[in-house]
């Protein structure tokens, strides 16, 4: 089955008798991993889930999601959408054991993870998902890879193939966070490297203009000279630093710190 990793702040956990309950509760960032769909596992996100509880105060989580190595029977990436979901879901449920308040649950992923994220919550029954806010690092958001597509590395090629002899084309658009962009009443933050090869910066780029033409608060932040991979701690310590930053003032903006 797959797991979801939970890290609680010592200081917020228990909580003293005397807090009122509800005032006690924190919010929680939720971390897809990415891996191109084909494999990756919750520990990617490590590192931001312990700088994001000790820097901040509040909880974190990693969320497994099926990918094609450790679930080759699965219809990935549909379900890894849905797995996506249903942690989101289980954290809310179990928001008052675990002292969540489920109304400031912000969702973030990177690369095939920020595709599941984002479609967790473009496609969600429940508008948005119920989620605070939507963090999204060098996102896969078109599944057909159209944007500069003689320029994409030979293994986007064989991806892109592969995808669409097993679903076709119009499966493959429904599924697409550009081709289903609307109005979610959260917002949503961006962040990408403008020299990324593996996810064109136009990509999200068009994608972000549909969802501000759909009236959503949809920001994209630039990260100048760097590849798809710039957010890893290992890659680039100063920018993991940045983006541990940016996540903290999104997380103000969007109500979950005060």
């Amino acid at each position: 089955g797959l797991k979801l990793h939970f890290l609680q702040p010592s200081s917020t956990y228990p909580q003293p008798d005397h807090l009122d309950r509800q005032e006690s509760k924190k919010g929680c960032v939720v971390f897809l991993h990415g891996g191109g769909f084909l494999g990756g596992a919750p520990s990617q996100f490590y590192p931001y889930a312990k700088a994001v509880s000790h820097h901040y105060g509040i909880p974190t989580a990693c969320c497994e999601v099926s990918c094609l190595l450790t679930h080759p029977r699965s219809k990935v990436p549909f379900e890894s959408v849905e797995d996506a979901r249903r942690c989101v879901n289980y954290l809310k449920e179990k928001a008052d054991d675990l002292g969540l308040d489920r109304e400031k649950i912000v969702l973030a992923g990177a690369s095939s993870g920020g595709h599941t994220a984002a479609m967790a919550a473009l496609g969600a029954e429940e508008p948005g998902l119920g989620l605070a806010g939507l963090l999204l690092f060098n996102p896969v958001l078109d599944l057909q890879f159209r944007e500069r597509w003689q320029e994409r590395r030979w293994c986007t090629w064989l991806g892109s193939s592969a995808l669409r002899w097993r679903f076709g084309k119009e499966t493959l658009d429904d599924e697409s966070p550009i081709q289903r962009a609307c109005h979610l009443p959260q917002p949503t933050l961006i962040l990408h490297g403008t020299e990324d090869h593996l996810v064109p910066l136009q990509e999200v780029q068009h994608f972000q203009e549909k969802m501000e033409c759909l009236g959503s608060d949809c920001k994209v932040v630039t990260f100048p000279g760097e590849g798809h991979f710039f957010f890893n701690w290992r890659v680039s310590p100063v920018n993991f630093h940045r983006c541990v930053g940016l996540l903290g003032d999104f997380l103000k903006q969007v109500g979950v710190l005060s």
